[in-house]
């Protein structure tokens, strides 16, 4: 006897909706006609997610290079500087230290509050140029805010960093030199981007008076990024050069002198004594700034893993940045906490890079929140 065919359960639902209508979802049809497996635990599958309990950690609101998450990075500064926008007693005045820029930040410094919240959105606009920057540059593996997150949160790790200062409106310019100087593998443009170099480095150093030393670091992280020939360095040259005879000649239009300003840079060139003015404040910031410095250094390969060649010599350049803040203190007569926001633009990459690097996103948390709470805790012992 003949064995009757069985038609698996899909090929019955097509032969019995095929005269009804040949549109109908058989693949649909099957999965409904089937039960829904049981589960040994009690409770029943259903079609739909459970509803997650987790809440989103801080971290989680700037993986995503999205406005509005950008935005939520000025908020985030105002908070973690709270303590020295409300108490007066907290505030510690800026460093100057330049040629040029002196007038204008003493004047900040009578604006009372305002100058902190003036200082807090140019961090915010300095932590938006990082991320475009270190994005747009692929030097960060993935797309995420960290980068700004982290020059953010470094600094307002102390007092002195907070208020309106020499270096902080030269990392402005900084930044600027250092988005046309890794312009510099661009085909097009190539005379313009090594004049607008030099250009803004200089500005950097009249701004803040150690970092003409970056006159050098421009055309060495130049050489790392492309063979430069003679032409190359005449142009870098002549852009640096540039800011500065246009100042020496408004000083002489202005007030009849003909003697320049920058040679009152070489005052006091020589070793630098150190300097202890807030006690444990100094002693908890240099600790995270050393420890940091640490990681960037013994962590080089996992730094530059799984970048493009390009990105790797990008890379390299902040680092040629870190070895020259050492010759920069030679500018200076005293070394405190503020001269370590020189270190901020290459290390807020190198933290971001720390909290991506680690597996478990409750330990990246973790160290998110112990630097947050550290800022706080060195505001608040001034206070103290």
């Amino acid at each position: 006897m003949k064995t009757p065919t069985r038609w698996p359960e899909k090929e019955r639902i097509r032969l019995i909706t095929s005269d009804i209508d040949p549109k109908i979802d058989v693949d649909c049809l099957a999965g409904i006609s089937r039960p829904l497996p049981f589960n040994p635990s009690g409770s029943q599958k259903t079609l739909f997610l459970p509803s997650s309990s987790n809440l989103r950690t801080v971290l989680e609101f700037f993986k995503k290079n999205h406005l509005f998450n950008s935005l939520l990075l000025l908020p985030y500064a105002l908070i973690i500087r709270a303590v020295v926008i409300l108490f007066a007693g907290a505030r510690i005045p800026g460093e100057i230290f330049g040629a040029w820029g002196s007038d204008f930040i003493t004047s900040t410094h009578t604006w009372g509050v305002g100058e902190f919240i003036f200082s807090t959105f140019l961090v915010f606009i300095q932590a938006a140029i990082i991320n475009r920057l270190y994005i747009r540059q692929s030097m960060l593996g993935e797309i995420n805010l960290f980068p700004g997150l982290s020059y953010i949160l470094l600094t307002a790790l102390h007092p002195s960093f907070i208020g309106v200062s020499s270096v902080l409106l030269a990392n402005t310019t900084l930044l600027i030199a250092l988005i046309y100087m890794f312009d510099i593998l661009k085909k097009e443009k190539q005379e313009e981007t090594r004049f607008m170099a030099g250009w803004w480095l200089a500005v950097s150093g009249l701004l803040y008076t150690p970092y003409m030393v970056l006159i050098f670091f421009g055309l060495i992280s130049m050489s790392m990024l492309k063979t430069l020939k003679i032409k190359d360095i005449f142009q870098y040259l002549t852009g640096y050069s540039s800011p500065f005879l246009i100042g020496w000649m408004v000083r002489i239009i202005l007030t009849g002198k003909t003697n320049p300003r920058i040679l009152h840079v070489f005052d006091h060139f020589g070793i630098p004594q150190f300097q202890n003015g807030n006690g444990t404040s100094d002693i908890i910031v240099a600790t995270i700034i050393g420890l940091l410095l640490l990681f960037s250094l013994l962590g080089y390969s996992q730094i530059i893993a799984r970048k493009n060649i390009h990105a790797q010599k990008k890379i390299d350049t902040l680092y040629a940045l870190i070895f020259f803040c050492f010759p920069m203190t030679l500018f200076c007569e005293t070394i405190g906490a503020p001269f370590l926001m020189v270190l901020f633009i290459p290390f807020s990459l190198f933290l971001a890079l720390l909290l991506r690097m680690v597996k478990h996103p409750a330990i990246a948390e973790s160290i998110h929140f112990i630097l947050f709470v550290v800022a706080l805790l060195t505001q608040f012992l001034i206070l103290v």
